[in-house]
């Protein structure tokens, strides 16, 4: 029986046999070009053969299919270090055991950043390969531990990673300083729940420990600069049986979030949310920074306002992953027979997005 050309690239991926996997899966680009798993395997056989460029490119493809998987984020993560970015590595590391807590490549990675992370050492280990036993393998089909066993392990390896990543001298020069006034109590922390609950309304109901990690995960994102992960952590608070001091430090933490520009998205994938992942859970993204690129259509002007709907991922007159209202507040440049990248924030009414329209790019046209 034939083999599928994705399977027979695991197979010899498995046998290190990655430039053989790599010409195999570009014969097929075509047939696979909206698959994840496609795009993973061949990131990983180009990681493996030190192709870091294209490696990089098909990670990113396979981010914008979907943004949770262990594996991918192993990817990036071990594309960081490779550079000597340790502290996003670090941050791809600390994402990894938030979906898989018991991961060994993971944890194995950060005891190395910990105990020799230092850009002569990775040098060493990029040069003799040994850096490769923190590369992601293909996929199998997976095993999954007990929910309680996962809960409790997800618990603690976020605060020992909170404990790490907030200790270590690294990370620290990244670090905003610390706003004390946004440090839980401990008054805080023996009332993290609403003690009544029959009063309001939560989407999400938490225990004390996951309220707890969740809050110190916000203010983790902020103290780096991930003011967009910290919004989602933040909004899961806002709209939980969390405390209302709890909740008020919550909204204190967003009153010092800045506003973007598009350099602020440069080399920081992983805070422009994709449009699949907003869609999904539009409440947890409200208020978040987003780049998204497509075509403009259904243009008009409202007063001084303008208004538009962005056919999001059509740059290329391909697909489209979907249409979202944009609004701003004066008439921007826009060319509407090109391709364009907006910036905005994104707004949830009645389960519905909308982007608050804040600046445009457009590549200049050729002549």
């Amino acid at each position: 029986m034939n083999r599928a050309a994705i399977d027979e690239a695991h197979s010899l991926i498995r046998k290190k046999k990655f430039s053989e996997a790599i010409v195999l899966l570009e014969g097929v680009r075509e047939i696979y070009k909206n698959s994840f798993d496609y795009y993973l395997t061949l990131g990983i056989a180009c990681l493996n053969s030190g192709d870091y460029g294209s490696s990089y490119r098909n990670f990113d493809e396979a981010r914008h299919i979907k943004m949770q998987d262990e594996n991918l984020l192993l990817g990036q993560a071990a594309l960081y270090l490779i550079r000597g970015d340790t502290v996003s590595a670090i941050r791809y590391y600390l994402d990894v055991l938030d979906l898989e807590p018991e991961n060994k490549k993971a944890k194995s990675a950060l005891e190395f950043v910990r105990s020799k992370g230092d850009y002569e050492t990775i040098v060493r280990w990029i040069d003799t390969g040994k850096i490769r036993e923190f590369f992601p393998e293909v996929p199998r089909k997976k095993s999954f531990l007990p929910f309680v066993l996962s809960v409790v392990g997800g618990g603690v390896a976020a605060c020992l990673l909170l404990a790490f990543l907030h200790f270590r001298d690294a990370g620290q020069k990244n670090q905003r300083p610390v706003v004390e006034s946004l440090v839980l109590t401990a008054d805080d922390r023996s009332n993290l729940q609403e003690k009544d609950l029959s009063g309001g309304v939560y989407r999400y109901i938490l225990s004390d420990s996951q309220i707890e990690e969740t809050y110190e995960k916000a203010r983790f994102y902020f103290q780096n600069y991930r003011e967009n992960s910290s919004r989602v952590e933040i909004n899961r608070i806002l709209n939980s049986n969390a405390s209302e001091p709890v909740k008020a430090k919550a909204q204190m933490m967003l009153s010092y979030c800045e506003e973007p520009s598009f350099d602020s998205f440069s080399g920081r994938e992983e805070e422009n949310f994709s449009y699949s992942a907003v869609i999904s859970e539009p409440v947890l993204y409200s208020g978040c920074w987003v780049v998204w690129s497509g075509r403009i259509t259904n243009a008009r002007t409202d007063g001084e306002a303008f208004k538009c709907d962005l056919l999001v991922g059509y740059e290329n007159l391909e697909r489209v992953d979907g249409i979202v209202a944009v609004n701003f507040p004066s008439v921007p440049k826009i060319e509407g027979d090109r391709a364009v990248k907006i910036l905005g924030q994104i707004k949830v009414e009645d389960g519905k997005i909308s982007l608050s329209g804040r600046s445009v790019y457009q590549p200049l046209r050729k002549n």
